[in-house]
């Protein structure tokens, strides 16, 4: 078994992630399928959730 396995910084990581999911909410931004305020919304309400009561 090969082992072709990259090593990665988590900065490597967390810009990929991040790039990653900027060009997914503009792709569905211009395609009309959702607004960049409804994905900002929508994280806010997953971070209020998430908080401790």
């Amino acid at each position: 078994m090969s082992d072709d396995r990259a090593t990665v910084s988590v900065e490597q990581l967390t810009l990929s992630n991040s790039l990653q999911l900027t060009a997914i909410v503009e792709l569905l931004e211009e395609r009309g399928i959702l607004k960049q305020g409804d994905v900002l919304q929508r994280m806010r309400e997953i971070r209020d959730r998430k908080k401790p009561a």
